[in-house]
């Protein structure tokens, strides 16, 4: 679990990334926010499977929820009260890499800008996600080559931080990347 508080720029509505907003990341033990963070993962996460529809599906491996917090200024923040405004399982991405997103003002950005500190902290997620993966694919999964990539396209500039292929790799998995041009 990770928090990732976003505030606007001055002026702004929005907190999406390339907006110049402020991110500021915490942990899942950040006292500030330990009210939502005990409410969301004891009490409201078991339900949200089952209120989709999804009761006999696991919770997707890599997702986000935004919150809104609706308690007015000055609520005790053990008292506060937060809704959710979206729950992402989509177009999910590291914010620790974020120095590496190419945008009007930084085209060339690429994976050498990341700060060592926030690749590791990317990789520790990474990491973490794989030992997730692994424990799904092994109830089931079994892989006798890698994946045939043969028919498409490559547009990448490069490969900077993916790591070599598995000599003798025990699933089939593919990386995709949206390049748009």
């Amino acid at each position: 679990v990770g928090i990732i508080h976003k505030k606007p720029a001055a002026g702004g509505i929005s907190a999406v990334s390339g907006t110049g907003s402020i991110y500021t990341f915490y942990g899942p033990d950040e006292p500030k926010f330990k009210n939502l963070t005990t409410n969301f993962l004891v009490r409201d996460l078991p339900k949200v499977m089952p209120a989709l529809g999804l009761a006999n599906e696991p919770i997707p491996l890599w997702w986000t929820t935004d919150f809104i917090l609706a308690s007015p200024q000055g609520t005790p923040s053990d008292q506060e009260k937060w809704i959710v405004g979206e729950f992402n399982c989509s177009c999910v991405g590291i914010s620790k890499c974020l120095a590496a997103y190419c945008k009007d003002d930084t085209p060339n950005a690429c994976y050498t800008d990341i700060s060592a500190e926030d690749l590791a902290e990317a990789d520790r997620y990474g990491s973490i996600m794989g030992q997730k993966a692994l424990g799904i694919m092994s109830k089931g999964f079994t892989s006798s080559a890698p994946v045939d990539v043969s028919g498409i396209t490559r547009v990448a500039k490069s490969d900077l931080g993916l790591l070599p292929q598995p000599f003798v790799p025990k699933y089939k998995g593919a990386l995709a990347q949206i390049y748009v041009r």
